[in-house]
């Protein structure tokens, strides 16, 4: 298991807002040089209208979590995304958006790879007991959880998993995750 905590992320400006990378496997990997096999982020879209850029080989899942965006991928579908829905699209399809939000991205580039995120509305002294057959991911948005009855994570925190982890998490208040299934 490995604990990101929101207090060593780094947040970088893109031409359009910004973005923090949450975990890219394998670690040796870097954004700009596509070289990942997936990538986890979450972004700020500061303009009411944007392109996305051309990631080919990339497949894209996108949730909002604050505000609505507007997508269009040309000659493909258009839809209005709210907070905690998603789209999943491939990153060589011309992209436009409308809509300033805040965004999480996950990035796969291995063809073998899927990727499913959902989000996890977590009441306030519930248990959850998470048992993952694959690679897992789980990003607090909101509210105060602990880990295996020892550490505390915050909202911005988040940690990594694999199938020989066994995680059991209760919310010290009202919570929503958001969980990543890597398959």
């Amino acid at each position: 298991m490995h604990i990101i905590r929101k207090s060593g992320l780094t947040t970088a400006k893109w031409a359009h807002g910004t973005t923090t990378q949450l975990f890219i496997f394998p670690s040796s990997a870097t954004y700009k040089d596509l070289n990942f096999d997936y990538r986890i982020s979450t972004a700020t879209v500061e303009a009411e209208k944007t392109k996305f850029s051309n990631l080919k080989g990339v497949k894209r899942t996108l949730m909002v979590l604050e505000g609505t965006l507007e997508l269009e991928h040309v000659g493909h579908h258009s839809t209005i995304l709210n907070p905690l829905e998603t789209d999943t699209f491939l990153g060589d399809w011309e992209t436009n958006s409308g809509g300033k939000v805040t965004d999480f991205n996950v990035m796969v580039r291995d063809e073998k790879i899927n990727a499913q995120v959902k989000p996890i509305l977590f009441g306030k002294n519930n248990t959850l007991n998470l048992k993952a057959e694959n690679v897992g991911f789980i990003y607090l948005l909101k509210g105060k959880i602990k880990l295996n009855e020892i550490t505390d994570l915050v909202a911005g925190d988040s940690f990594q998993f694999d199938s020989n982890d066994e995680i059991i998490l209760v919310a010290s208040s009202n919570s929503t995750l958001i969980h990543v299934s890597i398959q």
